[in-house]
């Protein structure tokens, strides 16, 4: 089955012109996509400005403000009213507490919010005012964040290191600002937090480089002739760097080892995205041809690639900080065109997501959450996810109003 997918010899030459061609297409997407599409928005004022930050004050603009979930049983629960770019779950203390600690998209201020205790105010970790972001990742556990916006036509990226946690929620301070290299069309952070990988575009496609997480010390790690790429850090040692899917359109999955550099082409398909387990031995993909919408795990050590009973978009999952073979997804469960995928970057199409649970190992899917039900929330497209480091409970971001809400995942 599998090998209907696999384009060898002389096919990779026409995959790298499809796929390049192809980026003109993608470039005329909306503002409100995913994270790390490469489209840096039109906004006129991107002048960074520095302000005291206070630990314990609440929100200066008195927007968003929510309270924590432990008032109520539902399931799924709004944690902000957005617009969200980035969240993620952090722990602290005894007995601990989960944190949602998130970014707003029109400020850059950064706010925590403790999901454990009933009445809890969001409190800002950072007023560094940064307008219209269009991408971010958070580093060292939480304590750090790449941020990027455009400036004058210039993509800028920045990172901001926040006063290190102890067993308090959030701690005063100063927060630390430090900038990468200009014109970065890609960031990923490694899975311990602590290094970035970034890519920068040339006239021979993407130059790869690796750093610390605060940008410092780069240096060049790999090179792919292609100049619309999608890079992520799913494991230690490995990276994955995608072409830009479309369906149809011939793409390629390259793995990349973190310390040599040394880029290899794992899968071919047409319409391809793809995302690995943080040990590197199972692959998920999906693939989109005109007519149909398929999704595979490819068991990395010997090759082989199994259908999976549902098809999950890979940009749409996180994997369980627990469990190496567990990943959680959100997919609507009625149909959509298959290149549904295509669409909803383009702002074009949209549906409503549930969460759902799926193990690598047995193939086993579980409906966990659906958002609008009687488990509480409002229907939503879900745009991104974030586990926390219990698997107590996951985050999501509502793709329109870019709203952030949280799901328990355990009782």
């Amino acid at each position: 089955m599998s090998k209907n997918y696999i384009y060898i010899g002389g096919g990779i030459l026409i995959v790298l012109l499809l796929i390049t061609g192809y980026s003109l297409f993608r470039g005329g997407s909306s503002g409100q996509q995913t994270t790390g599409r490469g489209n840096f928005g039109t906004g006129e004022n991107r002048d960074v400005t520095v302000t005291s930050p206070d630990g314990a004050a609440t929100n200066p603009e008195g927007q968003g403000i929510t309270y924590g979930s432990g008032g109520t049983t539902q399931n799924v629960f709004k944690i902000n009213d957005g617009p969200v770019m980035g969240a993620t779950l952090m722990q602290y203390g005894r007995p601990t507490t989960t944190v949602a600690r998130f970014v707003m998209q029109d400020s850059g201020h950064v706010f925590d919010l403790p999901l454990d205790s009933p009445g809890s105010v969001a409190r800002a970790v950072s007023n560094t005012t940064i307008p219209g972001l269009s991408t971010a990742a958070f580093s060292e556990r939480g304590n750090g964040l790449i941020l990027q916006y455009l400036d004058n036509e210039v993509v800028k990226t920045v990172h901001l290191a926040f006063p290190a946690a102890t067993t308090t929620i959030t701690t005063s301070g100063p927060v630390k600002l430090q900038f990468f290299p200009n014109g970065i069309r890609q960031v990923a952070v490694s899975p311990d937090g602590t290094s970035a990988a970034y890519l920068v575009p040339t006239t021979a496609g993407s130059d790869g480089y690796v750093a610390k997480a605060d940008g410092t010390l780069g240096r060049k790690l790999f090179n792919l002739p292609l100049s619309q790429l999608l890079l992520s850090w799913p494991s230690a040692g490995t990276m994955l760097a995608q072409s830009t899917s479309a369906a149809g359109v011939p793409g390629v999955v390259f793995s990349v080892d973190a310390k040599s550099g040394s880029a290899v082409p794992l899968i071919y398909a047409p319409g391809i995205t793809a995302t690995a387990d943080k040990d590197f031995s199972h692959v998920i993909y999906q693939t989109v041809n005109l007519g149909s919408r398929s999704a595979y795990t490819r068991d990395v050590k010997n090759g082989i690639n199994t259908q999976l009973v549902f098809t999950p978009s890979p940009e749409k999952c996180a994997w369980s900080s627990g469990s190496a073979s567990t990943m959680y997804c959100a997919a609507s469960v009625t149909y959509v065109e298959p290149n549904f995928l295509d669409l909803w970057h383009q702002g074009t199409a949209s549906a409503a997501d549930t969460v759902f649970k799926f193990d690598v190992l047995t193939g086993a899917a579980q409906l966990l959450a659906a958002p609008g039900s009687k488990d509480g929330g409002e229907q939503s497209d879900i745009a991104e996810l974030a586990v926390s480091p219990d698997d107590k409970y996951l985050l999501f971001i509502r793709k329109g109003d870019r709203s952030l809400w949280g799901v328990r995942l355990t009782q």
